[in-house]
This record gives structure tokens, sequence and C-alpha cells, in this order.
């Protein structure tokens, strides 16, 4: 499968380990932003074609299927546009500004069927599966914390007045849409959609969210979610049962897991009680897991991935749509919604 490269920013360079990890996929085009951008990622990796713009490089038949890695506020636009000439899309999270646009875009894949890609990575891990399983070695859950929290390499420019891409409410930024969606994601996806919602942020001037708190609640136990982009810390994520603790390091990974019993030792979760789950060590492994997934949906003809599918994905950004409204962080493609 040749796949074309839209963007060029550091989550590219992570989709490129995770490309050399699965032999079917062949990077054969890129295009940026900046031109200057796309040659020099083009010679970093070895990539044989370069263009100025995501038109010209559908137009090129060098390409059977495109990774789009531009900022939030341009997913809907470009991955509607590649859908409707028939290429499929894998697209990085989030999926889109807002519900509606996820919507409508995965409308159009099933009109043209073709297949979306929702670049969520911890929805394609294995270990999602696996703790699933797990909820019920802990009985009764009454209370999960889900923690992301860290200091972004360019709050120290917008401090500065330079207005970094990371805080820009022009291109659909924030806290929330780029650590948060995580954490929704893993709870929509472990508990399905919570029955209130409470979300509260610390905005920046900028209009978008630099922090904040969301608690879901469910019947029989709450979901707080910690969120930060200015912030290091060292919690780590719990989901608290009646028998015991499930403890997650990573939420944007799942690359490991451990369970603790009330009043028994911890141990790592293990698939078959002999190994780990685990593809590897680094996110770039832990992308291939979805790179996977989207070859086989695009050989196989599935517009949906069977893994993720779209009415998760529904779920997750209505949840994340909901939680940002509320918090007072409106981006213009929001009127109406």
């Amino acid at each position: 499968m040749r796949i074309g490269v839209i963007g060029t920013n550091f989550v590219s360079d992570m989709f490129m380990a995770g490309a050399s990890c699965v032999k079917e996929i062949e990077v054969t085009a890129v295009c940026s932003g900046k031109y200057e951008n796309a040659i020099k990622f083009a010679e970093k990796y070895g990539i044989e074609n370069i263009y100025h713009n995501y038109i010209e490089m559908m137009e090129s038949d060098t390409i059977d299927a495109v990774y789009l890695a531009t900022p939030n506020s341009t997913h809907y636009q470009m991955a509607v546009e590649c859908l409707k000439r028939k290429f499929p899309v894998f697209c990085e999270k989030p999926l889109a500004s807002n519900y509606q646009q996820v919507k409508k875009m995965i409308e159009v894949a099933k009109e043209n069927n073709v297949h979306l890609h929702d670049g969520t990575v911890p929805l394609y891990s294995p270990n999602l599966k696996v703790l699933k399983e797990y909820l019920n070695k802990i009985g009764r859950i009454r209370k999960v914390v889900f923690v992301f929290g860290k200091y972004s390499s360019r709050y120290d420019a917008y401090l500065r007045g330079e207005n970094p891409t990371t805080f820009r409410r022009d291109l659909c930024n924030g806290s929330i849409m780029d650590l948060g969606v995580y954490a929704i994601a893993d709870a929509v996806a472990l508990f399905g959609k919570p029955e209130k919602i409470y979300a509260s942020a610390q905005l920046l001037d900028t209009g978008v969210d630099c922090a904040g708190t969301i608690i879901f609640s469910y019947p029989d136990f709450e979901v707080v979610i910690l969120h930060s982009k200015v912030t290091d810390t060292k919690l780590i994520s719990e989901i608290q049962g009646e028998k015991g603790n499930i403890y997650i390091p990573m939420l944007s990974r799942l690359e490991k897991i451990y369970y603790q019993p009330r009043g028994g030792s911890g141990k790592v979760i293990y698939n078959d009680n002999e190994g780990m789950i685990s593809i590897g060590k680094d996110y770039d492994h832990q992308f291939a897991n979805q790179l996977r997934d989207f070859v086989y949906c695009c050989k196989n003809g599935l517009v949906e991935s069977e893994v993720n599918p779209f009415n998760q994905i529904l779920d997750i950004h209505e949840v994340l749509t909901k939680c940002r409204l509320q918090t007072k962080v409106i981006f213009d493609c929001d009127e109406g919604v």
C-alpha cells in the first residue's frame, strides 16, 4: 500500500517509525504546509515524491491512501476531500474539531465506500481488550481517576508571546483536544457514554484550555479526568473496584497495566499468564498496531474498523465536544452545534 504523508510535524516521525514495522506499507509521497519542510522530511526518510499540497499529491498517481497529520482545524476539509476522491484516510486524533464534523466525515466515508481511520492509539491496543476482561476481577467499580499531564515544550514560547500552534483557538487546539482526548477515549471505550458530564478548565488568553478537570457520572461510579499541557505529573491512572485496583501508567499507550487484588500482591496483566501484552516498548510500535488495522481494513474493503467502529468513534467525539463546550472553549466551526 502506497501512502502519502500530509503534514510533517513530530507525530509524522512516529508514523514513519510505526510504518517501518508494517511490511505492507510503503511511504511514497509527502507534502506539508511549508514546501521546505516536505523536502527535509523526504530527505530524512528517502521519500521519492514531494508535493506542494495534498490535492497535487492525490492527482499524482503515486499514492493509494493518505496519512493526515495537519492541524486539527484542517482535518475535516482535507479528510472529506480525500474520501470523495476514494482515498482511504488515516487521520490523527482528534478525528475532527467537533462531533458534527466527525458525523459528516463518517457519512462521506460510507457514501464513497472508502475507509476512514481514527488515529487514537490506545483504541487499537490489544491491552484494551485485556483491560476490559480484568474489570470483572476487581468487583464493582466505585471510582476511576484518569490522569494525563505533560508540560508542553511550546508553552515557554507561548509565555514569550510567540503564539505557538499548540495553544491557538483558530487551529482548534488546547489541552482537551491534545491530551484529554486520550482519557475520554479510554473511558468511553471501557464504560460507554456517561449519564452526566461536568467539565471545567483553565483558559489562556488565546481562548483555549491549558488544563482542566472532567467528571463523568455513571450509575455506580464516577470517572475523574485530570488533563494539563502546562504541568507535569507523576500520578498514575487507576480504576478502583471493591475487590481490587487496576493501574495504568500511560493512557495514550496502554503499554503496561497493573492489577492489584485487594489484600493480595500486584502483578503486570498478562494475556496468557506467560507474556505481557505489548507490541514493543515504544510509542512507535504501538502506532504499528493501528497501521496494521488500517491495512487490514483497506485490503478487505472495510469502511470502518472492526476494532474501533464508527459508533464508538461517534460516542467519543460527542462526549469530547460536550466537555469542551462546557469549558467555554468555542471554535469557529462550532456555530450551530
